[in-house]
């Protein structure tokens, strides 16, 4: 198993692998880290996104590496696009410095999972009626801003990873996720959450439906 020392930045969020992370860096300690995550050769390397909840660092963390630098602005802060790559323990945290180190192991799915083609129909189907709901009930952002069709279409060819990074899930569900190690878990997680989630959308829209039409049921 390939282990390695990065840097971690313990933040309020999880990413997941593949994905891309804006991030705005102000702290100094922070500039440093992001400064030092370039070899020599001017190669970014990477660093690692741990869960931080209220000071509990999950274990289980995602590496980045920087893709998009913007220039600084006047109080030295500045905007960095990062692409999230592989997945991590953490077997120990190294506070010896301005920013912490971790010791970690790198992770993958097991070699045998193999995604099951009847759940992913059913998790896209899930996925296809919630887009449609929040559709009818326009501003939701339950599918992280992106326009209904267009998040539908994106997922016809999409893993769990991508209808996770949309449906706007809480962190603590997020970093569940990252700890599974199958494609089927993840697929049947996602397709409880929306199991629970969908009746609930539903009789939402439709309280709203009565009352833009004040009660009245429209006639055939």
């Amino acid at each position: 198993m390939l282990t390695q020392t990065i840097p971690i930045f313990p933040l309020s969020i999880v990413v997941f692998p593949g994905h891309l992370v804006p991030l705005h860096i102000f702290e100094e300690r922070y500039k440093k880290m992001i400064d030092d995550c370039t070899d020599a050769g001017g190669r970014n390397t990477p660093f690692g996104i741990s869960y931080d909840n209220d000071g509990d660092i999950a274990g289980v963390g995602c590496t980045l590496v920087v893709v998009r630098r913007e220039d600084a602005g006047a109080d030295g802060s500045f905007d960095i696009v990062c692409r999230a790559g592989s997945r991590y323990r953490t077997t120990q945290l190294i506070e010896a410095g301005p920013y912490l180190l971790g010791e970690v192991e790198y992770f993958s799915d097991d070699d045998e999972d193999e995604a099951d083609p009847a759940l992913q129909k059913l998790v896209r189907s899930r996925f296809g009626t919630l887009v449609d709901l929040a559709t009818r009930e326009a501003g939701t952002q339950i599918i992280d801003g992106r326009d209904g069709a267009d998040a539908a279409k994106q997922l016809q060819e999409g893993d769990a990873w991508a209808i996770a990074q949309r449906l706007g899930l809480e962190s603590e569900r997020r970093q569940q996720l990252l700890l599974m190690c199958s494609e089927n878990a993840r697929l049947q997680n996602l397709a409880e959450y929306l199991e629970d989630l969908l009746p609930i959308l539903e009789a939402r829209t439709q309280r709203k439906t009565r009352v833009k039409s004040n009660g009245h049921t429209p006639h055939a």
